[in-house]
């Protein structure tokens, strides 16, 4: 994939006035004054030459109190004919800008974490609520004025001072200030101000705490009957901020958050952000190739294992038991696998900017290709259990229709996308790493039911297995002394190391993703100056956007199919709520 070429930009000056075309490292990128934002969108959106027809991520920039105006808003836009993307740029005024959401539906989310997070007011939307905080919480965390750890203004006396007093020592002395939490009365405001208009006299509560909703998601049905006329979700339970985080630490450091986003599918979100990274310091091209091969060997390893546990939960949850016993015996192989590698199984930081951070050991290639030659037979027989059964048919065929142009409005990626009939790849349209030499396929859907992202999803473990399998045939070539780790000419200039210590990125932005289990995972890196630490950092999670279709394609349906549906699009809260 390419970005809009300059030539293809510049032709923008002739309908638009004041528009500034920036070049970086590849990276183009145009701003235009807030009056004229909707109409350059709008013909960037449906001109023949442009069709940035698909939504990818909004964020906000925040350039500190010194600077007025303060904020900047940052669009991320794809022409699935040309593939190219672009980014646009406007600046907030009075710290408000206009909705996206009569362009693209799925700007409504991004928009309420906007909001949330910096208190940008969008003219026009229809219900610009929080989206992980409560209503009533009166800050907005990614603000460069918002401290780190908030603001400790509760007083939460410990247990321990009913036996030892106030006077605290050791391990019991602790600060009494903590920061807010909401109370039940907050939560009902929240939940009220997310349905203010129900058609119904009660609105049904699914979560957040249900072993359905596969972690903290809460759901509101509006119903008529056992059919749902209105629907929304509250997200925020998980809240981590991680952007935050990112913004406070150095480069190699900030590495375990990522893996602790989508935990199980810790190696794709380090992979996201190692080849981000990488792009912005010029180097993603110069890495070795051993260390290239390594890390699509076990991105595809980790994809296979992540789409075995939805394989078998989804299973569950539709009542086959047998089905989730056999998955995680496979999975259980896979993180073997893992452990053996990095020594850890679940949350694992294997992979480092410039690299990975040690070798194979002996006899790890040999114990994946032992678990990759039986794997296709154990999905065979999966799918002689469920593809033609007739209950599992019932349950998915024709439920929940998820169409092309849903795709593109709300920003859809992954199987959910592909289920679909949009052949939208990261691994294939923009490849990274050493997916350009490797030979798989594209699933594709043609309805885009449920039953679609069950088969999607079922042959990209096969084309994941494939891929694994030509790995193993490249790795076995290297030798124990082959470079596994990025070696600068002059470290001086540019110096990278395996701990992160004395890492600089150089001033300048960078917008770069992959392709997740859960869809596209991007990562913008936005410096100001050259420095350690990142001036801003935007996760651009598919898990978030893929989920808020979730809103749209239950209407209509008996309230049974909430969990088919939310098992064919696989969210991760972790990832959602970042």
């Amino acid at each position: 994939m390419s970005w809009i070429s300059v030539e293809k930009a510049e032709k923008l000056k002739q309908k638009f006035e004041n528009l500034t075309i920036e070049e970086n490292n590849g990276y183009l990128t145009v701003e235009t004054p807030k009056e004229n934002l909707i109409n350059l969108l709008k013909t960037l959106k449906e001109d023949p030459e442009y069709q940035f027809k698909m939504f990818i991520d909004f964020t906000i920039i925040d350039h500190d109190t010194k600077s007025n105006p303060r904020f900047q808003g940052v669009y991320i836009l794809y022409s699935p004919q040309y593939k190219e993307r672009i980014i646009i740029k406007t600046w907030a005024i009075n710290e408000e800008l206009p909705t996206l959401t009569t362009l693209w539906t799925g700007a409504k989310w991004a928009e309420r974490e906007a909001y949330d997070m910096f208190g940008i007011k969008f003219e026009g939307h229809e219900n610009l609520v929080r989206m992980f905080m409560w209503e009533n919480y009166p800050y907005y965390p990614l603000r460069k004025d918002f401290p780190l750890k908030g603001y400790e203004e509760v007083e939460l006396p410990s247990l321990n001072e009913e036996e030892r007093g106030d006077q605290l020592e050791g391990l019991f002395n602790y600060s009494r200030m903590h920061t807010a939490i909401p109370t039940l009365q907050d939560l009902e405001i929240t939940q009220k101000a997310r349905m203010p208009k129900k058609s119904s006299q009660i609105v049904l509560n699914w979560g957040p705490l249900h072993p359905g909703t596969h972690g903290t998601i809460w759901f509101l049905f509006d119903l008529d009957g056992e059919y749902v006329q209105k629907c929304d979700i509250i997200i925020g339970q998980l809240h981590r901020g991680v952007e935050k985080i990112a913004e406070n630490i150095g480069y190699q450091q900030f590495i375990p958050y990522t893996d602790r986003m989508d935990y199980i599918a810790s190696i794709n979100e380090n992979h996201a952000y190692v080849i981000a990274a990488e792009k912005l310091m010029d180097i993603h091209d110069k890495i070795p190739e051993k260390a290239k091969w390594i890390r699509t060997l076990m991105a595809e390893l980790s994809r296979i294992n992540s789409h075995l546990l939805w394989l078998g939960t989804y299973a569950l949850d539709l009542g086959a038991l047998t089905m989730f016993l056999y998955t995680f015996r496979e999975r259980e192989k896979i993180m073997d696998i893992f452990e053996g590698i990095t020594g850890a199984r679940f949350t694992i930081n294997y992979f480092r900017i410039g690299g990975v951070f040690a070798d194979l050991p002996y006899g790890a290639l040999d114990a994946i290709e032992s678990f990759i030659k039986e794997l296709p037979k154990r999905v065979d027989d999966y799918e002689r259990l469920l593809t033609r059964n007739r209950i599992w048919v019932s349950r998915n065929k024709d439920i929940c229709v998820i169409t092309e142009e849903d795709v593109y409005d709300y920003g859809l990626t992954g199987a959910v996308a592909r289920a679909s009939g949009v052949p939208y790849d990261l691994r294939k349209i923009d490849p990274y790493d050493m997916y350009t030499e490797v030979d798989f396929d594209i699933p594709v859907g043609d309805k885009g039911d449920s039953y679609d992202r069950y088969l999607v999803r079922m042959e990209e473990i096969r084309q994941s297995s494939k891929i694994v399998h030509q790995c193993i045939e490249k790795l076995r070539k290297f030798s124990k002394n082959d470079p596994y780790f990025f070696q600068s000419e002059d470290p001086k200039k540019l110096k990278i190391s395996i701990d992160g210590r004395g890492m600089k990125l150089p001033q300048g932005e960078v917008y770069a993703s992959t392709d997740n289990p859960r869809g596209e995972l991007g990562f913008y890196i936005f410096n100001k100056k050259a420095g350690i630490k990142p001036y801003r950092v935007r996760i651009r999670s598919g898990a978030f956007y893929n989920l808020q279709i979730f809103t749209k394609a239950i209407i209509g349906r008996p309230i049974a199919d909430a969990i088919t549906l939310l098992s064919t699009l696989d969210p991760v809260v972790g990832e959602t709520d970042r």
